[in-house]
Order: C-alpha cells, then structure tokens, then sequence
C-alpha cells in the first residue's frame, strides 16, 4: 500500500471515529433532554387547555352563584311551596322567564338553565331544552342537598323539534340565603352547558401526536377522542395528582392536570414512538453534520496527505538510485519540515558516500603503487652500485677476509628486503640484525663514518614492527644527514614502551633541516591522504604504511635544528610475537 494511501485511510478512520463517537455522545446526552423538553412542550399543551376549560367551568360557578342569590328568585321559589294551582303555575312561569334573562346574557356555551323543586321536580314549562332527570347523570345529585357539580355527558332534547344535544349540566344547590346556617333548603339549579364547545380545546392537531383524556372523580369518561385512548392506568385513576403529573406505563407518556370546581383530570397521553419520530430531524441533523464533517475532511486532509507523500516518495526513488549506484542523485524538497531536512541530510549522506568510496578506491591504488615501490626498493640499483664499488675497492686492496664479510652482509641484507612486504611485520631483534649489516656494508664503504647505537628496551623485544619499517628512516639520517656534514656521525634508535603503545625514535647529529623544508615535511605527514614526493620517497613511503597499517595517530613526527640533528619518531599499537601478521 502507497504511503499516500496510507496516510488518508488512517487519516479516514481516525476522523471517521472520532465524529462517530462524537454524534453518538451527543445523541446519547441529547436525547433525553429532548425527550424530557418533548415532555414539558405537551405538559404546556395539557395545561393550557386545563386552563382553558378551568376557566369556562369557573366562570359558570360564579355565574350560576350569582344567579341562586338573586331576591326575586329566592322569594318564587319559597312561594312554589306553599301554593298551587293557578298560583303555582304562574310562579313557575315567572321562575322560567328569569331563567330566560339571564340566559339571554350569556354566550352559546350555556344552553339553557332549569330549577328543580325540592320534591325533585323539574320547573318547566316551555324550556329550549327538557332533561331526562331520571338519567344515571343525575345519580349523584338526586338525594344530595350538599352535592354540587359538573355531570357526566348526557343527551337533552327539545320539546319543540325533538332536537338532540349533548351536554354536560352544572348543578348547585339553592339555599335560603337569609338563613346562614343553610337549613332551609330551596331546590337545584341546573344549567346545561354545550358539550362541543366545552371540550373543543381538548381537539388537538393529530400531528402533535398528543391525545387529550378528560375523566372526573368516578372514574367516568369526559372526553376522549377515540374508545381506544380513554384507558387510564390505575395510578392515575387514583389520585396522580398527590404524587406526580406525568406517569409512564407500557410505552405511554401520561400527563395530567385536575379542575378543582369540577372535580375533571385533564390527560394527555403521547407514546414513546412518537416522541422518538418527533426527534427523527434532529437524527437527520446528526448525520448530515456528519457526512458534511467527512467531507470536509476529506477535502482538507487528501492534499495534506498528497503534499506528504510527494516528497516521501522522491526520497524513496532518490533511495532506489543510489542503490544502483548512481551516486549523482540529488534530492530537492521544498515542505519545509522534516521531510525537506531527511532529503538534505540524505544528500549529504550520499556525497560521504561517494568521496568515502573515491578515497577508498585512492587509498586502494596508493597502496598497490606503495607495494611496487616497495619491490623497487627491493633492487635498488643505486645501492647495488654502491655495494658493487665497495668490493672492487676490497679487491684492489687484496684483503680476501674483508670481501668475506662484506659480501655475507650484503647477501643476508638482500635477501631481507626481497622476502618485504608492506604488511609483513618483524620482531625488533630481526630488525636490528639487518640494519647491523646494513651499517657494516656502509663501514667499507665510508670508512666508519656512522655509528649506529641501540636503546632498546628488554621488554620491548618481545613486539613486531612494520618489517623494514627502520630501513628507510636510518638510510634518511646517513645520506641526507651525517655524510653532508663531512664528519663523523651517530645514529640513535631507540625502542621503548608503555601499557598502550610501542614508541620508537631515529636520532642523528647529522646537518638537520631547515624550516621550511621541514613545515612542509610535517604537513605531508600529517595529511589524511597518502602523500608522493620525489624528494622524500622514503620518509613518504614510511609514512604511509603506518596510516596504512594502523591509523593516523601513528605518523612519522619529525623534530629537526639546522647544523645539530634530526629526530623522527613514531608510535605503535602493541603486537606480540605470537600475533599473525595477516590479521593486522
């Protein structure tokens, strides 16, 4: 998988995820608050039309007060009980037409009102209305002179056209109000009030998903819009009001409210479902922000992972040529972040890569031109001449015993630097023997002018060293040394050792070297390449076999005064005798 790929699929996910759990939280926090804010809108709802009806039924209370304390009715009716025939009738045809007036001041709502005797008897004679006063609606007022109330639903009819309507009647008891102790008591008064309009704000749109119950105190349906929904749970039934006004039972929300004056629970009931159908929009509104965040994302995040990936993946096809090995490769990024800094590092890695590689194929080649300089050496015709001379000269003198020792010399001198290579190492005893016939072969030819003493540490005996590693440093002191001074001369080598490192020094009182000649000796030594002049073939050549060997920290140094001498010296990693020269 592409690492663009990649990066927006995790990218994807992670945001994906987290919006997921995000509108699941607020779904979960906000759900119930919703329901409980659905809850108190249709609590709003039923108390409103609690207040609405409260309201018709107070006024009729206060209304029907007013009318059973009216003089002129109260002496009518105390005369209904002590008269009859004509009289009688005339006074019920007086009760009626007050009746009539009083009906004529209000509004449709009331229908029209009846007084009923202390017998039980209704005082009609020609009303809009008749009721049925031998109706279950009447049970409860019949026998009762204290009862007051609202009725049930019933029917009441017209005597003129047998009209039907229904209605519900308000009756109170009517006392003598000139006895306070309401002993006297003088009948009923009834008043039928339009059942339509009553209970028209109880109608409600369906699409509040409410349905409004009206019961009163026996448990007796007022209202209902459909058989189905008048079913009320017993704890309701009971008097909810002393505890709580909503109840939920059976995936049903109850909301109630009561009408003191009439005794009337006002209900509303709404079904979990419809709640939760209510909250459908808010639902949508959660996934429509949600895919719109997704988008968003996506619009965001896809070029900010393209712009990641486009250097991430020059950095891999820079890799993949300098796998091939084109070293040339050169990386530009321009993010401005980690990235640019990887491909500028990376470039740097590859330019080290590439001079450590032309450095490791120059060291190569310097050191196989040092192997056949070394074999050279090996032939060195000058010397051959010189050592050439110097037994002609033995000859002219006829001392057979000198040309002896002279030629054993030279052969065992010979054959030591033909068996040299510049990895082969020595112990510092066989080293001391061929530098002793090198300096003999030079005793017959310079008449003793060098002297070679040996400062060589017991102990360090038992170490190896570069094989022939002296040669060329005592060959510098002879001939570059003492014989320009045209004196006798010495040469010191000395040998000594810590726990880290074998130190060895050359030390002739040869004519010395002069400043500049030497500053620019100390540098060639001191370079990390393997340095070539002709001049100094053989310091040089020294000098790169021990970078070669073991490193720069074991270079040739070089301490000289003109007209006094020379000292060169360097140091060695300890190697003892048992070590196999092909491992260093």
């Amino acid at each position: 998988m592409r690492i663009k790929t990649k990066i927006v699929t995790l990218t994807f996910l992670a945001i994906l995820l987290s919006v997921g759990l995000m509108g699941v939280s607020m779904y979960i926090y906000v759900n119930p608050i919703l329901s409980r804010q659905t809850i108190r809108d249709n609590q709003t709802i039923v108390g409103k039309i609690t207040q609405q009806v409260s309201y018709t039924l107070e006024d009729t209370v206060t209304y029907a007060k007013g009318i059973i304390v009216n003089d002129q009715l109260q002496a009518l009716l105390k005369k209904t009980m002590v008269t009859d025939g004509y009289d009688y009738f005339s006074t019920v045809w007086k009760i009626n037409t007050l009746l009539k007036e009083y009906n004529f001041l209000r509004d449709n709502i009331i229908v029209d009102m009846s007084i009923v005797d202390t017998h039980g008897k209704a005082l009609e004679l020609s009303g809009i209305y008749y009721s049925d006063l031998s109706g279950g609606w009447y049970d409860d007022f019949r026998n009762s002179h204290t009862y007051n109330g609202v009725s049930r639903p019933h029917i009441v009819v017209a005597p003129s056209n047998t009209s039907r309507l229904n209605v519900v009647t308000y009756v109170t008891n009517i006392y003598d109000k000139q006895n306070p102790s309401r002993s006297v008591y003088l009948g009923k008064l009834l008043i039928n009030l339009n059942y339509a309009a009553l209970v028209k704000p109880m109608l409600v749109e369906p699409s509040l998903g409410i349905k409004i119950i009206a019961f009163d105190k026996s448990e007796h349906t007022i209202y209902s819009p459909d058989p189905s929904s008048a079913a009320i749970p017993d704890e309701l039934l009971k008097g909810p009001s002393q505890t709580q006004n909503v109840l939920f039972r059976a995936g049903q929300y109850y909301i109630f409210d009561s009408i003191p004056s009439s005794n009337w629970t006002i209900t509303g009931t709404i079904s979990k479902s419809k709640i939760n159908a209510n909250m459908k929009y808010f639902n949508y509104a959660i996934v429509y922000i949600f895919l719109i965040c997704l988008l968003f994302m996506w619009i965001i995040i896809y070029p900010v992972a393209a712009n990641v990936a486009k250097p991430l993946l020059k950095l891999v096809r820079g890799m993949r040529q300098v796998a091939k090995g084109e070293f040339h490769t050169n990386i530009v990024v321009t993010s401005g972040d980690e990235i640019e800094e990887a491909a500028r590092v990376f470039n740097r890695m590859v330019k080290d890569i590439k001079k450590l590689l032309d450095e490791s194929v120059l060291m190569e080649k310097k050191e196989r031109e040092l192997e056949l300089k070394m074999f050279m050496l090996q032939i060195n015709p000058h010397f051959i001449s010189n050592t050439l001379n110097a037994i002609i000269y033995l000859a002219r003198k006829a001392n057979a015993p000198d040309i002896v020792t002279l030629t054993k010399a030279f052969i065992s001198f010979l054959q030591t630097t033909i068996r040299n290579h510049p990895k082969m190492l020595s112990s510092i005893g066989d080293e001391m023997n061929y530098i002793d016939d090198y300096n003999m072969i030079l005793k017959y030819r310079y008449n003793d002018a060098v002297e070679v003493i040996w400062q060589v540490d017991e102990s360090c005996k038992a170490y190896k060293i570069p094989k022939m590693i002296l040669y060329p440093l005592v060959e510098n002191s002879i001939f570059h040394g003492i014989l320009p001074a045209l004196r006798k001369g010495w040469i010191r080598i000395h040998v000594s050792s810590d726990s880290n490192a074998l130190k060895v020094s050359v030390e002739d009182n040869g004519v010395g070297i002069s400043p500049g000649i030497l500053d620019k000796l100390r540098g060639q030594m001191a370079s990390p390449a393997l340095e070539e002049d002709l001049d100094h073939i053989g310091l040089l050549n020294v000098n790169n076999r021990l970078k070669l060997l073991f490193g720069h920290t074991s270079i040739l140094n070089i301490e000289s005064t003109e007209n006094e001498g020379t000292l060169i010296w360097f140091s060695l990693p300890l190697i003892f005798l048992t070590h196999d020269p092909k491992n260093v």
